[in-house]
């Protein structure tokens, strides 16, 4: 009679040990790799998404400068805006920076020219157009290109309402908030 599970002979149980130490040490190494590799690629991308966010709000912050310079007027070239972080800031208080330090969030600022290089900009045919920012494709933190963008359509937004009240005669120029107490009213 046959036995069964057939007996191995102690150089085949050897054998199959070595195959099975070997198979779970090429296992270990390949998991090691992978992880080294998936860490290399996820810091990369993780610098190349600060490079991106860092011209996306350096470029909304020199529309902005711009556009509150110019009486709310929109660049529609690449050639208006330079530098011109030395403009006029955006009134405080409001949904969108009013310094270059709140614009960038922490990030270094990008010189306009590097900036305009990364990412893409649809400019709008006419200077009351708020031109669009995007990406290009390229990796960007969450949420930044729509708080960008969100910056300059409430700032058009604002100047749109102030124009409208100054037609109809009840415009009230809008104060800045103050970090302070807030004023007090009379009530009369």
């Amino acid at each position: 009679m046959t036995e069964y599970p057939p007996q191995m002979t102690p150089e085949q149980a050897a054998r199959n040990r070595r195959v099975i130490l070997w198979v779970a040490v090429v296992f270990v190494l390949v998991c090691i790799s992978v992880s080294v590799w998936g860490f290399t690629v996820t810091r990369a991308s993780r610098e190349r998404a600060k490079q991106t966010d860092s011209a996306l709000r350096s470029v909304a912050w020199s529309i902005l400068c711009y556009a509150s310079s110019n009486d709310g007027a929109f660049p529609v070239a690449d050639g208006a805006i330079a530098i011109s972080t030395a403009g006029m800031a955006p009134p405080a208080g409001k949904p969108w920076p009013s310094s270059l330090d709140s614009a960038m969030g922490g990030l270094p600022p990008m010189a306009i020219g590097t900036a305009r290089e990364i990412i893409g900009i649809t400019w709008g045919a006419t200077s009351d157009v708020v031109p669009n920012l995007n990406t290009k494709g390229l990796p960007s933190t969450f949420g930044t290109v729509e708080t960008v963008n969100g910056w300059m359509a409430e700032y058009a937004r604002e100047k749109i309402r102030e124009r409208g009240q100054k037609e109809s005669g009840s415009f009230v120029p809008s104060v800045p908030a103050s970090n302070s107490a807030p004023a007090a009213r009379s009530e009369k």
